[in-house]
């Protein structure tokens, strides 16, 4: 039987299968039910490449889970989630595994991210890391709009790779873009473009070469200057922490760490020493947020 020879320079030349990208993510919307005084996931639209366990309820607090069927983002992808929170209701986001952003040839991924929290409403966003694997493109955008009386926990984990596999800081660029308003007042915004083959990462990458970054932000109408030096007083050779207050009530909190344990230890003191006694989170909240317990 004849068989034929393909020449590697012409199967290289042939046309690639490209994979069509997906457009997904949440909608969300929670609102306070006073008969029952439970905050209740009232509407709700999923696609993915995201997936939502059903929420738990417990002290007032809906707590809802977001998982990646598809394993992660690839290029093209377009995540948007959209999350609104009705007067007095208590709602918390999180995803207890780690969202991979895998190689990309040419374009991006793409995270949209808005969060609209009303009157006495509480929202806390407590994810696992996103991982910034080799060759990865990401561009992300976040705006939270608050009501005066609102109160929000924000927090960002960024792995720079999988360090097991040895590609620490090779994914190819990070844009993020964060607005903070209350009542239209711009409170915090972040914009930056990160590659580290331009060098744009190069003091994390040498002081922990494979290390992970957190930002935290608290948003709350009370002052909390007085909280400053307690926090930045974590700081040890295994993670730095940077606080700050903000203008108008509430704190940023940067930090790099060496490894996932000594983030997870900081993550959940900071938490601890942020939220007040009467904002404190229901058990549920810690037993579905695996990563960190």
């Amino acid at each position: 039987m004849a068989t034929s020879v393909v020449h590697p320079t012409e199967a290289l030349s042939r046309p690639v299968f490209e994979r069509p990208a997906v457009r997904g993510g949440a909608r969300l919307l929670y609102q306070w039910c006073p008969l029952t005084e439970q905050t209740r996931l009232v509407q709700q639209w999923v696609r993915p490449p995201l997936y939502m366990n059903k929420a738990y309820h417990e002290k007032g607090w809906a707590v809802s889970q977001m998982m990646s069927p598809t394993g992660g983002l690839l290029q093209d992808d377009v995540l948007e989630i959209d999350v609104e929170l009705g007067a007095g209701s208590r709602a918390a986001l999180i995803s207890p595994a780690a969202c991979r952003v895998h190689s990309m040839q040419t374009s991006h991924a793409h995270i949209q991210q808005t969060f609209r929290v009303g009157a006495e409403a509480i929202f806390d966003l407590w994810p696992a890391p996103l991982i910034l694997q080799a060759g990865a493109r990401l561009q992300q955008q976040t705006r939270v709009d608050l009501a005066p009386s609102a109160r929000v926990l924000l927090c960002e984990l960024v792995s720079p790779g999988r360090v097991a596999c040895g590609e620490a800081f090779r994914f190819n660029e990070w844009r993020s873009k964060l607005e903070i308003r209350r009542e239209e007042e711009l409170l915090v915004y972040e914009n930056f473009s990160a590659r580290p083959s331009q060098g744009d990462l190069a003091d994390w990458q040498s002081l922990f070469p494979g290390g992970l970054y957190a930002s935290l932000y608290y948003l709350s109408p009370d002052p909390m200057e007085a909280l400053v030096e307690a926090l930045n007083e974590l700081s040890d050779r295994a993670c730095y922490v940077g606080a700050s207050p903000l203008r108008k009530g509430g704190i940023g909190v940067k930090l790099i760490a060496e490894d996932s344990c000594a983030l997870r230890r900081r993550i959940t003191q900071l938490r601890t020493l942020i939220l007040p006694a009467q904002d404190a989170l229901p058990h549920a909240l810690k037993r579905a947020q695996t990563f960190f317990y």
